[in-house]
């Protein structure tokens, strides 16, 4: 067997990925926690390093506090990185479809997706009528791998996604990029499921 050799630039320990096991949007060292995604109308995305080619078969959320409009509802899907440097997410990879998020638990797709290694792709999820709705979250502090940075004053406030203003519906085929928010809360726990 040959040795295995790092490729320049990869985290390549995320070579390696469980079949049927979920993945984030992040490395982290923590225990799973909560954030809030009660704004309605707000499409969030999260960076998905991908290493080495890779196939996955779900995506999913876990909500652990339902939400309380009339139809409240969570469209889930994956855009790839605009690739020039901006770390911004561009073309629409896949809309997954929605979920309905009016009880707790695992909300999940299934999907037939083959990410490209090398890549630098990002979750979405934008909501519907959402009001109190929570959700499972990777704790900012234990987020280890910023890909945004940190605030310009070096307070510790690592960006860790994008918020923009989105009406509910399809995705949109390439990620808006009017008044972009920076994310720096809790990241809800988008995940993919290696097939």
């Amino acid at each position: 067997m040959s040795d295995f050799i790092p490729q320049q630039g990869d985290f390549s320990f995320l070579r390696f990925r469980k079949t049927g096991r979920y993945f984030g949007p992040f490395i982290t060292g923590g225990t799973v926690t909560t954030q809030s995604a009660a704004s309605a109308n707000s499409l969030r995305a999260f960076p998905f390093f991908v290493p080495k080619t890779q196939k996955f078969d779900r995506i999913a959320i876990r909500v652990t506090t339902l939400a309380s409009g009339t139809t409240p509802k969570a469209r889930l899907g994956v855009y790839e990185d605009k690739g020039d440097g901006s770390v911004y997410p561009a073309k629409l990879v896949l809309d997954a479809g929605e979920v309905d998020v009016n009880t707790t638990g695992l909300k999940e797709i299934t999907i037939n997706l083959t990410l490209k290694g090398g890549k630098l792709y990002w979750l979405a999820f934008v909501g519907q009528d959402t009001t109190a709705l929570v959700l499972a979250a990777i704790p900012a502090a234990d987020a280890m791998a910023t890909f945004l940075g940190f605030d310009n004053g070096l307070t510790g406030t690592p960006y860790l996604g994008y918020a923009v203003t989105q009406t509910y519906g399809a995705l949109p085929a390439t990620f808006p990029t009017a008044s972009p928010t920076d994310w720096s809360l809790n990241v809800p726990l988008i995940a993919l499921r290696k097939a």
